[in-house]
């Protein structure tokens, strides 16, 4: 502050003509020091151009609405700039980059008739490996004046989408392509007892949809209600609010190709709270090279109304 209100004095001597020792004594600093703190506040103010530079392209790029303990991990601030985490958020409230809270309307999905033969199977669970546990749900998206519609699977213990399929048409043939994705990224293997939990639409639980879940020895959950597809529902939200702002939507034909540099992005890079300020590969990277690295994830038990709680991240 003194910085700013010395250098506003200084603009001004033509007009009040007094010698700025004066200033100086008067505020209790010498020329030399104030030379001194002018030279930090300049580093500082272009350390926080910088800064600025680097928030509004990682969130125009990356992810649209990362918060600023998302962006701290994932710029790595700590290293380029020396910043701790409080005084990082400090600087991003006080320069104005904080994000307002997003008001989302759910939309749910009303179960189909065979669903109703099954129950919820994760309620309460506890797991402690991959490929125990995918969610999955379908949302839409209004892109090029058209409804899409994502099909999206995600590996509930390291988050990781595992499948996808984005079509026009919301068919079972688009089910078991996400479903397709997820057993070719698993070479088939480890996914024997695998639950698959959704929340009981009927692309899920037609005849060829649970013949081929029942062909890899899946088993199938459903959801009583929305809330108990939250992980799902979740992951749909933060992919139509976070990633699907990044999208380069310039062109129809390219449509395809930015959903998977989009999800492989996110996969591959996005650092993540949840698994130890990881992203989702280099976390199922962490499993299997270090054995004595042994976190359990407990699910939201919704009898007992206990939330969901990850041990050893």
């Amino acid at each position: 502050m003194i910085c700013l209100l010395l250098l506003d004095i200084k603009s001004s001597y033509v007009d009040h003509g007094i010698s700025m020792e004066r200033f100086y004594k008067f505020l209790g600093i010498t020329r030399q020091g104030f030379a001194k703190k002018l030279q930090v506040y300049r580093f500082k103010q272009a350390q926080l151009e910088l800064l600025k530079a680097e928030i509004n392209n990682y969130r125009l790029q990356i992810d649209r609405r990362a918060g600023s303990r998302t962006l701290y991990y994932n710029l790595e601030i700590k290293r380029k700039y020396g910043i701790g985490v409080t005084k990082f958020e400090r600087l991003v409230s006080e320069a104005g980059l904080s994000l307002a809270p997003l008001r989302v309307r759910v939309v749910t999905t009303q179960s189909c008739y065979q669903s109703w033969n099954y129950e919820n199977l994760i309620n309460g669970m506890t797991i402690g490996a991959i490929n125990q546990v995918i969610v999955g749900d379908i949302t839409y998206l209004h892109i090029f004046r058209s409804r899409y519609y994502l099909f999206i699977l995600t590996d509930i213990f390291s988050n990781r989408i595992v499948g996808y399929c984005l079509s026009r048409r919301m068919r079972t043939l688009e089910a078991l392509q996400a479903l397709g994705k997820f057993k070719n990224l698993r070479k088939g293997k480890n996914i024997k007892n695998c639950i698959h939990h959704t929340d009981g639409g009927k692309q899920y639980f037609s005849k060829k949809y649970l013949s081929y879940t029942s062909l890899l020895e899946m088993h199938v959950s459903v959801a009583g209600n929305c809330l108990e597809n939250g992980y799902a529902e979740q992951r749909n939200g933060f992919f139509k609010h976070h990633l699907l702002p990044t999208m380069d939507l310039s062109r129809e034909s390219k449509l395809q190709k930015e959903l998977s540099s989009v999800i492989y992005k996110y996969n591959h890079n996005r650092k993540q709270k949840s698994l130890g300020w990881l992203s989702p590969v280099n976390f199922e990277m962490k499993l299997t090279k270090e054995k004595e690295y042994n976190p359990i994830l407990k699910l939201h038990d919704y009898a007992k109304n206990k939330e969901s709680k990850r041990i050893g991240f």
